[in-house]
């Protein structure tokens, strides 16, 4: 295990070597939070960030959502990015224990796939919080626990942790204000110090394969090069009528592995290839988190969901 801490503007001028000294191996940094109002850019970041690679610690950023809604999302998504630029975290962060209603793992998941670019993201929340609004879709990214006062923590349905915050109320000499603790698993240790690889372009692969099952299917005539073009949305809106319920094709499929894997249809709960009510209902629920009409009608609105995210 390697122990360290998270920090905000909240624990003043941070002197990174009484960090390190007092034994910690990283130290994660409050970015944002939000997206207006005092706090929604950590005044301490750049200076946190900057002192701590000097002092040779592992660096990581973290974002405090608000969202519950996808225009929120977007918009904090867009500050987060535009405030930690200029700056090279070797892992990143999404803080979620905002209050909200509902399962919106879509939303973390929209979050973390867009920064995954950058370095090593991770979902950070506590054990009430992960039951209650994600499911298993967000085990695609490295969970970073918050359990205090227990000897293991509370990990929900992940079969592990990568960070372990295990108390709220620690103490290091010269550094004001409390201090949350932290254990990392060698695991992720490794991961983030043998050099982060971004994730392949899998939207571009997505895309593909959508374009070969256009033309094999309604015989779209498109170059099958990944790329969502006028040619692609003119397909798509030339089957907009056509894919209703009871309709079966492999680009239904298609549809089906997208909202599958944003946590809208649970795996066997439906019939493959076969725009069916469960389908159809999480069509729906897509449209409505996202602000399109919620009608399940494949309209270019819709489709740009699942032409812009993983």
């Amino acid at each position: 295990m390697h122990r360290g801490v998270d920090i905000s503007n909240l624990n003043g001028n941070v002197d990174m070597s009484l960090i390190k000294n007092a034994g910690s191996e990283f130290v994660i940094c409050r970015a944002t939070e939000g997206t207006s109002g005092s706090g929604s850019q950590d005044e301490k970041y750049h200076q946190n960030m900057s002192n701590a690679k000097v002092a040779g610690l592992k660096t990581g950023a973290y974002h405090f959502s608000h969202f519950a809604d996808i225009a929120k999302e977007e918009s904090e998504l867009q500050n987060f990015l535009n405030f930690i630029q200029d700056t090279t975290p070797d892992m990143i962060v999404l803080d979620a224990e905002n209050s909200c209603q509902g399962d919106i793992t879509g939303l973390c998941l929209d979050f973390l796939d867009n920064i995954a670019q950058i370095a090593q993201p991770l979902i950070y929340c506590n054990p009430s919080w992960l039951r209650t609004h994600l499911n298993a879709s967000i085990m695609k990214y490295p969970l970073w626990i918050a359990n205090y006062g227990v000897s293991s923590p509370d990990i929900g349905f992940y079969d592990g942790y990568g960070i372990w915050q295990y108390s709220d109320k620690g103490q290091i000499s010269g550094v004001s204000g409390y201090v949350d603790l932290n254990y990392m698993t060698d695991t992720l240790w490794n991961l983030i110090s043998g050099g982060y690889t971004p994730p392949a372009d899998k939207l571009k692969e997505q895309i593909r394969a959508l374009q070969y099952d256009l033309n094999s299917e309604y015989n779209a005539g498109l170059v099958v090069g990944g790329v969502a073009g006028p040619a692609t949305m003119a397909a798509l809106k030339g089957i907009q009528n056509i894919i209703v319920k009871g309709h079966k094709s492999y680009v239904v499929l298609w549809i089906q592995q997208k909202l599958e894997s944003y946590g809208y249809l649970q795996p066997g709960s439906y019939k493959e290839k076969v725009y069916d009510e469960p389908t159809f209902q999480a069509v729906t629920n897509l449209q409505k988190n996202w602000g399109r009409p919620t009608d399940g009608v494949l309209r270019i609105e819709t489709w740009s969901i699942f032409l812009n995210n993983e």
